[in-house]
């Protein structure tokens, strides 16, 4: 019964990770295409490729992972404190 839940919740993770990450990749495609300006403003001004692209990819890691951290906020705590009850008995 334990490996059934277990596959549920791995199941239910993978699917919430895949939307993440779809969210994740369209908006740093969308906002590379949308701010190619700030891209070569930033290049054009010393950044190197990987410092410019920092921008983007942290805003396309925030849309991403904030709807998915503020939706199961809730069960983060509720398992924490399930984990701190656990160690203390």
């Amino acid at each position: 019964m334990k490996i059934v839940f277990l596959i549920l919740l791995l199941a239910l993770l993978s699917w919430k990770g895949y939307h993440a990450w779809l969210r994740g990749r369209r908006t740093y495609l969308r906002e590379r295409q949308q701010y190619q300006s700030l891209w070569e403003y930033l290049v054009g001004n010393g950044a190197t490729e990987k410092e410019a692209r920092r921008v983007f990819l942290n805003r396309a890691l925030q849309r991403a992972l904030l709807p998915l951290l503020r939706q199961w906020r809730f069960w983060l705590v509720v398992g924490l404190l399930a984990v701190l009850t656990a160690v203390t008995w």
